[in-house]
Formats: structure tokens, sequence, C-alpha cells
């Protein structure tokens, strides 16, 4: 059996790394730019623009990865195994299959997102004057649907093309807002910004996971060659789609829902200065984060192999190696923090919103040590593991959110965090075990 089939650790590690590499080129131009966007961003449109900015680019992320399969981990767990065995037709079911979750979480989004745009616009937290741009921006949700494009580009291990595209709404908005800071532009061509970034980041993923399958010989009959349905030859697809898109529901509640949550109860200038707080605790630990995702394809490697211990030696290397650094990097952000907020905020920072800083780099910090067990629960089949312990921390943060948040104002997001992170961590630690000892059991009573 060849290496490529039958993946030493090692050669995973390293190719791993490898497409690290690639997205982290990406990132060492996009968050410059993106810092810099959001000084301008402020500097033109003020604390309440930008925060208005960031409610309603927010909600339609949030209907977006509601309504969204994560489609690209069905392209990976399915397609991994007919594309290296050069089974086409299996392959284009799968991605066939993947494309047609898109095209229904697009018209259910839109649905979605329109209706609440309309009626709810005081719960979100939106200002009465800029109701209607609200409403327009709400169309953009039909953009949000890129995962099946996402999962090609893995798949194919073309992983510099993600890194290129990941630039692509950065550059845009950074354009655009450098554009309207010149001719004295206002909050709706700052939407009318969002909007074609938008576009763009959607259109370029998707020009280039049809070029790439174009290459590869991939294109040709994918949309007509139909027989047999949707899910022919692929058991349990349904149920795998299924699982990890609520699982992503759960893990919403850690982003985009606490960003309106805040929006809705304080107001759009706390929800900017909690999206900024966030953003640079975010990209203290992106480098890490960036990681995870490259490991899925390794840890499906590992795990179809014969040897799929590989994937638990894996994941430990990287846990203790990862977390070792990161827990070093970490030690230098309280001499960074102040004079960055300061920066893109124009202004001395508040004091909660540096405190808020704090507490969610530990988060962060947190979930870097636990980064390879949901990826682990996904790799070996236990979706229902990892979508419990998803929603039992959701059941434990939403509560504890509210409730700090009127008891503490902006600083009790931070608590909030911390405990739903360890109480993450210490549930997919669980279910891993669970599972191990229960299929240990199993084969010892089958003997």
């Amino acid at each position: 059996m060849s290496s490529k089939i039958l993946p030493t650790n090692r050669g995973s590690l390293r190719r791993s790394g490898r497409n690290l590499i690639k997205l982290l080129g990406g990132k060492v131009i996009n968050v410059p730019l993106s810092l810099i966007q959001i000084s301008l961003a402020i500097h033109l449109l003020g604390d309440k623009g930008y925060g208005f900015l960031i409610l309603i680019y927010s909600f339609t992320q949030t209907i977006g990865d509601l309504a969204e399969f994560q489609s690209w981990q069905t392209v990976l767990h399915y397609g991994l195994k007919p594309f290296e065995d050069n089974n086409i037709p299996l392959l284009q079911r799968v991605i066939r299959f993947s494309f047609f979750l898109d095209l229904v979480s697009c018209a259910l989004a839109l649905t979605i997102s329109f209706f609440c745009a309309v009626y709810f616009n005081n719960e979100l937290g939106w200002p009465n004057e800029w109701h209607y741009l609200g409403i327009i921006f709400s169309f953009t949700v039909m953009f949000t649907t890129s995962a099946t494009s996402n999962g090609i580009l893995r798949l194919l291990n073309r992983y510099d093309l993600i890194a290129i595209q990941s630039l692509v709404a950065t550059l845009v908005r950074f354009c655009g807002i450098v554009f309207l800071t010149l001719v004295g532009g206002d909050i709706r061509g700052a939407v009318l910004v969002w909007m074609l970034a938008a576009f763009a980041n959607f259109s370029s993923f998707l020009y280039f996971a049809l070029t790439q399958l174009h290459k590869k010989n991939l294109l040709k009959g994918l949309f007509t060659h139909i027989k047999g349905g949707l899910s022919k030859d692929l058991p349990g697809i349904w149920k795998f789609a299924w699982n990890t898109n609520i699982n992503m529901t759960f893990s919403l509640a850690f982003k985009q829902i606490t960003t309106l949550v805040i929006g809705s109860i304080l107001g759009p200038v706390s929800a900017g200065h909690y999206n900024i707080a966030g953003k640079i605790a975010e990209a203290t630990a992106k480098p890490i984060v960036l990681l995870q995702s490259t490991l899925y394809p390794e840890m499906v490697r590992s795990w179809n192999s014969s040897k799929p211990s590989h994937l638990y030696k894996m994941a430990l290397q990287i846990t203790l190696l990862t977390g070792v650094i990161t827990s070093l990097l970490f030690i230098v952000l309280p001499y960074i923090a102040f004079p960055l907020l300061k920066l893109l905020l124009h202004k001395n920072p508040a004091h909660d919103t540096l405190t808020l800083l704090y507490w969610l780099a530990g988060a962060e910090l947190i979930g870097i040590w636990g980064m390879s067990l949901e990826p682990i629960l996904i790799t070996t089949g236990n979706t229902s593991g990892a979508i419990y312990a998803r929603g039992i921390t959701v059941l434990v943060f939403l509560p504890l959110l509210f409730l700090f948040i009127y008891q503490w104002e902006m600083q009790g997001v931070g608590p909030a965090a911390i405990i739903a992170a360890f109480v993450l961590i210490l549930l997919q630690f669980f279910f891993i075990f669970k599972n191990k000892f229960f299929k240990h059991n199993q084969s010892k009573h089958f003997l």
C-alpha cells in the first residue's frame, strides 16, 4: 500500500503545516488591511455608524450560517476516498449533493433574513433612521453560502487559492472605505461597499472552485449526468449533513449571536466595541485556528487508513505544540492591547473594552488547547457527540450571557465566554472517551 493511501503521522503533520503556511500567507496581508479598514470606518462613520454596520453584517452572517449546511465537511468526508480512487461519478455525486444543499440554504436564508429585517429591526438594535439600509443589506445573505466551493478547494489541496480568496472581501472593503474617506462618504456608501465585498467574496470562491474542477476534468457532466438521485451510494450522507449543520448552529452562539445580543441590549456602539475586542483576541490566535482547518483532510485520511491511531497521535502532538506556542504569544497581549485599541478607536479605550479583550483572549486560549477535539468527533463519525457538546454549552452560555450583561454590561460577556470555553472542552473530551470506551467494549463482547 502506498504512502499516499496510508499516510504516516509525520507526513500528515508536514502536509498540514505546508497548507497552514499557505493560509498564513493570505493573513499576513489580510490582518493589517482589516485593522486599517476598521480604523478608517470608525473615523468616517463614528462609533454608532460602525456599530450599526457590524450589527447588520453579523445579522446576515448569523442567518446565513444558521441556514447553511456545512457542506465543505460533507465534501471532505464523503469525497476524499472517491477522489483518491479516481471514482469520478461518485465524487461528482458528492459535489452535486453539496451544491444542492447550498441552493436550499440560500433560498431559506433569504426568506428568513428579509422577514426579520422588516419586522424585527428594533429587537436587533438597529437605529430607526437606518432601518431601510438593514433591509437592503439583508439580501447579501444570498452570498454567504460558499461551503461547497470551500470544500472543493480543500479536497483538491488548493489552500493557496483559499488564502488568495480570503483577501478578496477585505480588499474590497479597504478600497471602498478609502474611497469613501476621500470623497466624504456616509453610512449609505459604507453599506454599499460591504454589499460589494460580500458578492466579491462569494463569486471569487465559486470561480476558483469551478476552475479547479475543470482542470481536473471533474466539471464535465457534473450538472447533467444526474442518475439515481442525489444520495445514491452515499450511505448516511443526509444524517452527516444535518448533524454538521446543527453543530455549526450551536457554535454560532460564541460569535455572531453574541454581537446581536449585545446590540439588542446595549446598542450599536457596544456591539462595535465588542467586535473590535473580539477581532484582536481572534487575531492573536488566528495562525493556530487556521491550523484546525488543515487538520480535517489529514484526519479523514488517517481514519480511512488501516491505522486510524495516527489520528489521535497527530491530534495530541498538534495540541501540545499549538497550546504551548499560543500561551507564550498571549503573554505579549497586555503590552499591545491598549495602543492597538487606541489606534482603532481614535481615542483612549474605555476600561470595560480593554478588560473584555483580556477575557476574550483567555477564552480563545482555552479553545486552542481543545482545538483537535471537535475534528476528532466529526472525523470518527461521532457527529452526535459534537452536537451534544455544542448544544449543552450553548444552554449554559446563553443564560449566563444575558444574566452577566444585565449585571455588568459589556464586561459580563467575558466571564460567560470563559465558562463556556471550559464547558465545551470538558464535554468534547467526555464524548471522545465515551465513544472509544463504547467501541472497545463492543469489540470485546463480539470476541
